[in-house]
């Protein structure tokens, strides 16, 4: 009777078993931490003296990402439309979207240029939006995106 074979075959199928499990570990999720959220520009509106602003904030990490503060500028045309430094206390869950809305007083610039856009004067106007935002864990996270902001019909000083 030799107990070799059978010795070397339970010792192949333990090899087996804990090489697949290591595999399975190594192919599980990561969690994201520490990543910039996503920034968008929603909808722009004027009226009278001043300009509201509707982002939404997109997080991408895999735990909540806690906003203490945000600074940020809205350009179009190389003249900057929009900015903003302050606080903004909100929370954003894991992998979740929120929309932030701000208002401020629009310049004599910025409303020339939406008001040409609103009449039609031009298709579209090309915008940047810059900015940082410091959060509770991670510090400054810095933001950017290029678009165009086009009027929205039916719904005057309504801007996408």
């Amino acid at each position: 009777m030799n107990t070799m074979p059978r010795l070397t075959h339970k010792f192949s199928i333990l090899l087996l078993l804990l090489t697949a499990v290591f595999l399975l570990a190594a192919c599980g999720t990561k969690i994201i931490r520490g990543a910039a959220p996503i920034v968008r520009l929603n909808e722009l509106s004027h009226t009278g003296n001043g300009i509201e602003l509707q982002l939404s904030m997109r997080n991408l990490n895999g735990e909540t990402l806690d906003i203490r503060a945000i600074d940020f500028s809205l350009s179009v045309e190389g003249s900057e439309l929009f900015s903003h430094s302050g606080p903004a206390t909100t929370s954003i869950a894991a992998n979740g979207t929120e929309t932030w809305t701000i208002s401020a007083e629009e310049s004599g610039e910025s409303k020339q240029l939406l008001d040409k856009l609103e009449a039609g004067e031009v298709k579209s106007l090309p915008y940047s939006l810059e900015g940082s935002i410091i959060s509770a864990e991670d510090d400054k996270l810095h933001f950017s995106h290029d678009g165009h902001l086009y009027p929205v019909p039916g719904r005057p000083g309504q801007f996408r």
